[in-house]
């Protein structure tokens, strides 16, 4: 009896330590994804190319939140010449691929065939297209994606579309080089997180994924537009901000207002809640040449969480007064995605020179 409970005591403690062994190799590396992004969800026709890894990048970002992003880019060669397809993960899940071509491709209506990209099933139907990459992608992460495949029914992707479908809001954008093709869960008129594809030269060129950046938390309006508005109006009476050199600015005369549905965290997490966002337009300038302030308002409470003078140049400008501002402040967006636009702009820069040696190289055969 001791020997079989000996036996069985081993035999445990030998499956406890397979198990983290087991659970490492069935998740997949964030290069194998990528191969099975590209060759299962993009399809390009792969008799004609050979597909080696131009880079594997990672980097590690502490909290709030703690995040792993991952470039992974691919190059496809067809006897030299090729695209680079990038792909880009947020701890090991998808969020952004490009394919990176010939600057002919990005700035021409009619690029050289030669710089398209060869596909296994072609399709000169973007609604087709886009069906297609929605219904392979939902293969690709086992998630399901009926409501968004639903929405673009009898979509003309030949024309400019805002409708909204159930919860997803499709926009359609045709400009002269690209078409742009949006789809965001959107409740209470706030657009919220989606899947967003861009097409050039008839022919997928990014796409991006964002669900996974945020939770959608609580998507109450509980304050209408003409509400968030008088806060506004009433938030400006007592508003300041202070300079450098200590010179408090205040008393503003207000011309308009402007407000839309927006969503921003909390508390520095990634659950996101519906907000107004606010351009207050004054009817002055003011120093250092500030024409209006830009106010946030959370639409469930009506409470002030933001408020940011916005200078002539553009943007931003990085003052405020500490009366401004409750200690709940949260990260916006644009801070929070920052890591990642400079890890972007690293990797494409870093991609397009590796692209010009290649060039280069293949020229001098």
């Amino acid at each position: 009896m001791n020997k079989r409970l000996a036996y069985l005591f081993v035999i445990i403690l030998v499956l406890l330590v397979q198990m983290p062994l087991m659970h490492a190799q069935t998740t997949p590396s964030a290069k194998d994804r990528a191969l099975a992004f590209i060759s299962d969800v993009i399809q390009p026709d792969m008799s004609k190319y050979n597909m080696t890894l131009v880079n594997d990048i990672v980097n590690q970002y502490p909290p709030p939140p703690s995040t792993t992003q991952e470039s992974v880019t691919y190059f496809l060669s067809d006897n030299g010449t090729g695209p680079d397809i990038n792909c880009m993960f947020s701890n090991n899940i998808l969020i952004f691929a490009e394919l990176s071509v010939d600057q002919a491709f990005v700035h021409s209506t009619n690029a050289d065939e030669s710089e398209m990209l060869a596909y296994s099933n072609p399709s000169t139907n973007l609604t087709e297209q886009t069906v297609g990459l929605l219904e392979r992608y939902q293969n690709f992460t086992g998630e399901n994606l009926q409501d968004m495949t639903n929405a673009l029914t009898n979509v003309d992707m030949t024309q400019n579309i805002t409708k909204t479908v159930g919860d997803i809001k499709v926009t359609i954008l045709n400009n002269t080089l690209e078409i742009d093709v949006s789809l965001k869960y959107t409740y209470n008129n706030t657009d919220y997180t989606g899947i967003d594809f861009t097409f050039r030269n008839g022919q997928l060129y990014i796409f991006s994924d964002d669900r996974s950046e945020w939770t959608i938390g609580n998507t109450d309006v509980n304050i209408s537009q003409t509400q968030a508005i008088n806060i506004a109006q009433q938030y400006m009476k007592t508003y300041s901000y202070t300079l450098d050199d200590g010179t408090v600015v205040n008393q503003f005369n207000v011309t308009s207002i402007t407000a839309g549905l927006n969503f921003s965290p909390r508390n520095n997490a990634t659950t996101i809640y519906p907000c107004w966002n606010m351009q207050v337009n004054l009817n002055d300038s003011f120093p250092p040449t500030v024409y209006a302030i830009q106010l946030y308002v959370w639409a469930d409470s009506g409470q002030v969480f933001l408020a940011q003078p916005m200078v002539v140049e553009g943007g931003l400008a990085p003052l405020a007064s500490p009366s401004i501002i409750t200690p709940t402040v949260p990260e916006f967006p644009f801070l929070v995605i920052l890591p990642l636009f400079l890890f972007v702009f690293s990797v494409a820069v870093l991609t397009k020179y590796r692209r010009q040696v290649r060039k280069s190289n293949y020229d001098k055969r």
